[in-house]
């Protein structure tokens, strides 16, 4: 008996410890992603993207991985910046450590709201990075533009994805190409059928892929089965255009809920190089 309780303790002190190896995995994903309406000029733009960074402090090391990879022509970061609690001094530090890659776009979450969120708003705008509350910006590349919209948290009705998707962002000209940026996946339920035809890419976050997921019984967190974690398809009817456009993907995050355990969930962050259907133009020859 003695020796059995022993044995389990010891396998349950090992368990402990992967699942905090988990918790605080410094892992960059590298992903090339293909998407139909990209304009050419766009072809090979970077994006990193991190979500649900919570209490968590972001590593250098990093930081050092996206520079490895080449780095980034822009940051995007998912919702749950922060947490009830979080002293805004690291809040401040994980912002400048991600604005040394590029510049920095983000939505709030449902736990940016535990606090004084208007308070953290003027963080943000004091460390210049461009607050999306259910709003849109464009960036141009070579003559040519995309939109990045983003939603507000919508576990408290905060979202208007039309208002998002429908703000002008240069007079006479809508961008084609367009991508969400939302904390919860739960946002494509709320998106009607012409909302998802003007969008391309949805990026969210908010799961923690279940955070700590079971052999044979799945992750303990069940209200996001369907868009739990990866590349998700959208209800069919949502789905429009090649490709089943919009594609939408969800980050497992980089920070925990609760407790700083992680199984089968690891922490995560992700350089997406997104790549056109069309052929860039040519260059002309330099002359000599």
């Amino acid at each position: 008996m003695i020796a059995w309780c022993a044995a389990a303790a010891a396998a349950c002190s090992a368990l402990g410890a992967v699942m905090v190896r988990e918790a605080f995995r410094v892992r960059l994903r590298r992903e090339e992603v293909v998407l139909t309406r990209l304009p050419a000029e766009f072809d090979g733009y970077r994006i990193f993207f991190i979500s649900d960074i919570h209490r968590r402090t972001v590593h250098p090391s990093l930081i050092r991985l996206a520079a490895e990879a080449g780095g980034a022509d822009l940051v995007l970061i998912g919702g749950d910046l922060t947490e009830g609690g979080v002293p805004a001094e690291r809040v401040r530090a994980n912002v400048r450590l991600l604005s040394g890659i590029a510049p920095v776009f983000m939505v709030f979450g449902n736990h940016d709201y535990d606090e004084d969120a208007e308070a953290l708003a003027e963080l943000l705008r004091e460390e210049r990075v461009g607050l999306l509350r259910n709003e849109s910006r464009i960036i141009e590349r070579d003559g040519q533009a995309i939109r990045l919209a983003g939603v507000d948290d919508l576990s408290a009705g905060r979202d208007d994805v039309r208002a998002a998707l429908s703000g002008r962002t240069r007079p006479g000209r809508q961008p084609a190409f367009t991508i969400l940026l939302a904390h919860d996946p739960l946002i494509v339920e709320r998106m009607t059928a012409e909302d998802a035809r003007r969008t391309d890419l949805i990026l969210a976050g908010h799961t923690h892929g279940g955070q700590i997921v079971l052999p044979l019984i799945g992750p303990l967190a069940r209200g996001h089965l369907r868009y739990l974690r990866g590349w998700r398809p959208l209800p069919r009817h949502k789905t429009t255009g090649g490709a089943g456009r919009p594609r939408l993907f969800v980050s497992c995050g980089y920070g925990t809920s609760h407790l700083p355990l992680r199984l089968s969930a690891p922490a995560e962050a992700h350089l997406f190089t997104l790549r056109s259907l069309r052929r860039p133009p040519a260059r002309a020859p330099e002359s000599r």
